[in-house]
């Protein structure tokens, strides 16, 4: 590592940043990605490349309250309660704020910027905290990610109602997939997309089609067994990213207690 000289006014100003005083910078990275220059601090980003590899894979199943992952061959849920509340919090303030805009929208346009900034950053870091305890989860047991192949989901399903589209803009899957996957590969690790396609409506015992049962359950018309829907949708993510034939995580189910008839 060198010296980075960054200009602040060309031919007159510069500012000169010794990397290797900073040990947070890692020595094996191949370029620097873009450059944020605040008042008080200097943001610098780094490229690498990598080879991912894994030695096994985890699937994750992200829904509106909640991420449900197979890991290790056991099911864990993590909870997005927490940032809900907060898209809740500022959804409700910034509805208080467009009451002002009749009467003075100077002040509304400029309180709505100020508390959407703040959601942002509480949201932002919740959803980073999150994924970097699931990082260096896989970075223990050497795991790839299997996911949801997401890409244009919103635009297909907010077309509901008003309340419902109101839910579901509040649905961050894809910041959580965005933010795992970047700290999964630069720790060398692969992530795989998969199609979602009624992941959570098939049997993945006997490829039979499910449907709601009791609460979160769903029931198989063809096998009678009966599974908690999360917990169907990251079994048929596993067996869809590692290739596996239908039956292949019976055991695993029936070992774990995960299914039951």
């Amino acid at each position: 590592m060198g010296f980075l000289r960054i200009s602040i006014e060309p031919n007159k100003r510069h500012l000169e940043v010794d990397l290797s005083e900073h040990p947070w910078i890692p020595k094996d990275f191949d370029g620097l990605g873009g450059l944020i220059l605040k008042e008080k601090e200097l943001i610098i980003t780094v490229k690498k490349k990598v080879e991912p590899k894994a030695d096994e894979w985890s699937s994750f199943d992200v829904n509106l309250t909640n991420v449900t992952a197979l890991i290790n061959g056991r099911v864990e849920r993590y909870s997005f309660k927490e940032l809900y509340h907060i898209n809740r919090v500022y959804e409700v303030k910034r509805q208080r704020m467009q009451k002002l805009s009749k009467l003075k929208p100077k002040t509304s346009k400029r309180l709505i910027r100020k508390y959407s900034s703040r959601e942002r950053n509480r949201a932002g870091d919740f959803m980073h905290k999150l994924t970097t305890r699931i990082a260096g989860r896989f970075k223990e047991s050497n795991s790839g990610a299997i996911m949801e192949g997401l890409k244009g989901i919103k635009h297909n399903v907010l077309n509901r109602s008003k309340k419902q589209n109101r839910k579901l803009s509040k649905w961050s899957a894809r910041t959580f997939q965005f933010m795992l996957e970047y700290k999964l590969k630069w720790l060398e690790l692969p992530v795989k997309y998969v199609n979602a396609e009624n992941t959570s409506k098939t049997c993945p015992l006997c490829s039979g089609s499910m449907a709601s049962y009791e609460g979160r359950l769903m029931k198989c018309g063809k096998c009678s067994t009966v599974t908690d829907r999360d917990v169907v949708a990251v079994l048929n993510l596993q067996m869809r990213g590692e290739g596996f034939p239908q039956r292949a995580l019976y055991e695993l189910i029936e070992r774990d207690g995960l299914g039951r008839k």
